[in-house]
């Protein structure tokens, strides 16, 4: 309830979740907003006579005004919110799906699999994807023509049309049901999403309840389906909200060039090209030929970026701790030592026996910095060491961990302690928690790595020299 509470004190999520809630209800009631008749195909209607290619102006027919060919600007805007939700949540789903899935199970097995599977989510970055959207809309066409069929793009207001002189096959019924563009924003959308979740998912795989999940015997797709998953998925979310816009957006803006798709916005919009500078110059002469369309375009998009602001808000976990300020807004006052982080020392890397390397340097602790009076915890921790009371001390350090405070100052003492105590796991469990944080996947893992093959060999109590 105080997320709730929290996401609808803010203005800002207020307008995103209107937005978003009027194009849902105009979406839902189109076919009483604007019945379709005999001359409607699609989004479009047609209220005039065809050979007329002069945009008319609103009138008590058309309220909003034609494009040329007569067709009818209020009624495709109405339907165009339908086609455009329905697109938008596909292309938003496809993406969640996979991309969860591929970043989950990248995560969970770790090691060569984790890094392969994240080089190859970085290669789908590097494709662009007007060039995918490209490849893949000649594919189809290749593949239907190969079967005997005539593929036309866009075919004036009809949309994408295919002519077989025979029964097709049922994977020709296929492509021709399949719009390519869909399809190439869910392939070239997932790669966020999937590295987002792999970064919770490895921060997660060590969790206690975790370890538990897999001593009882749970299988990895259990474990990866039932526990990582649900408790991983809160950053996707946001992405995949932001998704639903940028998406109809980035489909709107291929129609309009001309590389295919069934944009019903980006068709009218391409239709009336022509007439956005009327005869003698004038930018407003004919603004029902594109300024609604355009209006509702923008409005899309914004709505949809300011409900995934607003649940970033909500699902961020630090916003609660920090009172209800965001952690993207906490860095914006952080002060000139966490701005330039230090060099992350690697003690794992520089030999290949980190015991007997950590053994011979360093003492327990560095003297406390001014970073660690603003937060009383940091203190709190470091007062418990000193007292040799660890059980509280590694409460407060891992609190401070979960909530992204005082980095620095924490990987410096774990470095330091693990320097004094090589053999304890929950060291390195903190040191990699840490390194998580900090984005160095790479060494978290193997600082991880380590605090498992201590945890299989020690039978001692913890913190014992």
């Amino acid at each position: 309830m105080r997320a709730v509470r929290f996401f609808f004190s803010r203005w800002q999520n207020w307008i995103g979740l209107l937005i978003v809630l009027t194009f849902t209800v105009v979406a839902i009631s189109a076919p009483l907003l604007s019945p379709p008749d005999k001359d409607t195909q699609g989004s479009f209607k047609k209220v005039g006579r065809s050979t007329d290619r002069t945009p008319h102006p609103p009138d008590e027919i058309s309220i909003l005004g034609t494009v040329p060919g007569q067709i009818d600007v209020y009624h495709t805007l109405i339907w165009g919110a339908r086609e455009a939700l329905q697109f938008g949540l596909l292309v938003a789903i496809g993406a969640f799906v996979f991309g969860t899935l591929f970043g989950a199970i990248a995560g969970y097995f770790g090691g060569f699999i984790n890094s392969l599977m994240m080089r190859i989510a970085d290669a789908f970055l590097t494709f662009p994807v007007l060039a995918g959207v490209v490849f893949l809309q000649q594919l189809v066409a290749i593949t239907i023509e190969s079967m005997g069929g005539i593929y036309w793009f866009n075919l004036y207001y009809f949309g994408p049309v295919v002519d077989f002189q025979f029964t097709p096959p049922p994977f020709a019924v296929f492509l021709m049901k399949v719009d390519p563009i869909l399809i190439s924003l869910i392939i070239f959308s997932w790669m966020p999403i999937a590295r987002i979740v792999n970064t919770m998912v490895i921060t997660l795989k060590n969790a206690d309840f975790i370890q538990a999940a897999r001593a009882l015997g749970g299988s990895p797709a259990r474990i990866i389906l039932r526990h990582l998953i649900p408790n991983a998925v809160g950053p996707a979310i946001v992405l995949a909200a932001r998704d639903v816009g940028s998406s109809v957006i980035m489909q709107a803006t291929i129609t309009f060039i001309g590389l295919g798709g069934a944009s019903a916005w980006g068709i009218l919009l391409s239709i009336g090209r022509n007439w956005v500078i009327g005869p003698g110059g004038g930018l407003l002469r004919y603004w029902w030929v594109f300024l609604p369309v355009t209006i509702a375009i923008i409005l899309f998009g914004v709505g949809w970026n300011l409900l995934g602001d607003g649940l970033l808000e909500v699902l961020d976990p630090a916003a609660n701790a920090y009172g209800g300020k965001s952690l993207f807004r906490q860095k914006q006052k952080k002060g000139k030592n966490d701005a330039q982080p230090a060099k992350i020392p690697d003690p794992i890397r520089h030999s290949p026996n980190p015991d007997l390397a950590l053994k011979t340097r360093g003492t327990l602790l560095t003297p406390m910095s001014n970073s660690a009076e603003k937060h009383p915890v940091l203190q709190t921790a470091r007062d418990a060491l000193a007292k040799k009371d660890f059980e509280h001390a590694v409460h407060a350090y891992s609190h401070l961990i979960k909530h992204r405070r005082n980095l620095n100052e924490i990987r410096q003492d774990m470095i330091d302690y693990a320097r004094q105590f090589p053999n304890q796991p929950i060291i390195w469990n903190l040191l990699g928690d840490v390194l998580i944080q900090e984005g160095k996947h790479e060494y978290a893992e193997k600082a991880y790595e380590h605090a498992r093959s201590l945890t299989s060999v020690i039978n001692k109590g913890p913190f014992t020299k």
